[in-house]
């Protein structure tokens, strides 16, 4: 007779899947306040920013809307200009003399169109007296068309355009070209020039101020943009026509 073992394995021995130890989870209750914790500092967070570009934006704008900004001259150290003379505006005697339009000669070299070109601050933009004021300014300058055209002396060329970025123009070197960005650098004896039908006509900067409104129109060329990017605070720079081959600035004094 062949015996036989058997083997009994005690039922303690087995490990049952129940007695497995798995990670404790937060109550339904406890995830829901997290997430809600985290959805209530991420609202707080967009609505300080949003209060904070709001302050930035409309401060300015607020402020100078109870305390109207007071007028600034642009002050320079210089005691006269590069081509002679003094700074001080035409005479009376001078301004009764300019009765026609100054037209210098033509040049086939000189590109087509009319363009702006300040040598100081490296504005080199071309203008379209035939664009609205907002398609202008969304370019570049805006040239006031019931004002002066180039070379005119009976009534100023009025040119206008933003100073900070517009747009896309940040994402390139556009702003150097097509901005007002730099024009408070622009100091007394600084030249712009204007090219128009091939004709170059060249203006000196004689004066410049801060405030909200044009204080010279007796100038040939007015610039001005805003100083901040919400005020109506500008910078204005104002030039008179000249004719650099000729010492035409100690008529001016």
């Amino acid at each position: 007779m062949i015996g036989v073992t058997i083997t009994v394995v005690p039922i303690a021995s087995v490990t049952p899947l129940t007695a497995v130890k798995t990670q404790p989870r937060l109550p339904l209750t406890m995830t829901r306040f997290v997430k809600s914790r985290a959805a209530q500092l991420f609202l707080s967070l967009v609505i300080a920013t949003s209060f904070m570009i709001a302050a930035i934006l409309i401060a300015p704008s607020l402020y100078y809307a109870v305390f109207p900004a007071d007028t600034e001259p642009v002050v320079t150290l210089e005691e006269g200009t590069p081509l002679g003379g003094s700074f001080a505006e035409k005479s009376q005697e001078n301004q009764q003399a300019e009765a026609t339009r100054v037209l210098p000669p033509q040049d086939a070299t000189l590109p087509e169109g009319t363009w702006l070109i300040v040598p100081r601050i490296g504005i080199r933009t071309q203008l379209d007296p035939n664009l609205s004021t907002d398609e202008a300014l969304a370019k570049g300058v805006w040239m006031a068309p019931e004002y002066g055209a180039p070379g005119d002396l009976t009534q100023p060329v009025i040119l206008a355009a933003h100073r900070f970025g517009w747009k896309w123009w940040w994402q390139s070197d556009y702003w150097k070209y097509h901005s007002f960005y730099l024009l408070p650098e622009l100091q007394p004896g600084d030249f712009v020039e204007v090219i128009d039908d091939q004709r170059k006509y060249t203006y000196e900067i004689y004066a410049g101020e801060e405030g909200e409104d044009i204080t010279d129109y007796s100038a040939d060329m007015i610039l001005y943009t805003c100083k901040f990017l919400n005020s109506p605070v500008r910078h204005f720079r104002y030039a008179r026509i000249i004719d650099v081959s000729k010492d035409t600035q100690a008529l001016a004094t």
